[in-house]
């Protein structure tokens, strides 16, 4: 009898892993088949300094001028922000991930890659949001330190230049399939040009 109670467990315990697994698969599976747009960029700062409505150099005040100057000449302009993704599930059923690997390009650029280690899930028929934080040292990927010219680089991404800023997230979603993580065969890549008004 014991034996019996003991199969029987084993069994549910396989079939309940087997089934979750099909699951993580199908929705890795449903996630190819998402909309994926760039929403917004936002909690965008440059040297601490936030960027938010700057329009031109004139607009930012004397304190955080001093600071973003003094951040240039230690080649030390760090500038973080946040690409919100928008995931359209057009499917009828749940598409998710586990992991999410990134590359960030601006203006053709590579700037940036990293990992977002959360699970993430979209509902059928439903948009979800999926933000993916960004945080690199703008100095070292520029050639010339001009403030002015990284002030307006930097607060390009957000708005007032008048000048487009092109973007570009290149994403290679995981599904965790028992230990083991499941990539995404290729990339996909996810356009937008950003426009100050």
């Amino acid at each position: 009898m014991r034996k019996i109670i003991l199969t029987a467990l084993l069994t549910t315990i396989v079939l309940m892993n087997s089934c979750d697994i099909l699951q993580q698969i199908e929705g890795m599976k449903m996630l190819s088949k998402c909309e994926f747009r760039i929403h917004t960029i936002t909690d965008i700062h440059l040297a601490e300094v936030n960027l938010s409505g700057i329009k031109q150099v004139s607009d930012i005040k004397t304190t955080d001028l001093l600071q973003l100057t003094q951040a240039v000449l230690s080649n030390e302009l760090p500038l973080r922000f946040k690409v919100n993704l928008q995931v359209k599930n057009p499917n009828n059923q749940a598409a998710s991930l586990n992991r999410l690997e990134w590359m960030l390009f601006v203006d053709n650029k590579q700037m940036l890659d990293g990992v977002v280690n959360e699970n993430f899930v979209t509902g059928p028929g439903e948009t979800g949001t999926l933000p993916v934080s960004v945080n690199l040292n703008l100095a070292e990927l520029l050639q010339d330190n001009q403030i002015e010219q990284l002030i307006n680089y930097a607060s390009g991404l957000a708005d007032g230049t008048g000048k487009s800023t092109r973007v570009m997230v290149k994403l290679k979603p995981s599904v965790m399939v028992g230990q083991q993580s499941i990539p995404y065969p290729g990339w996909l890549e996810v356009r937008h040009d950003f426009t100050a008004q």
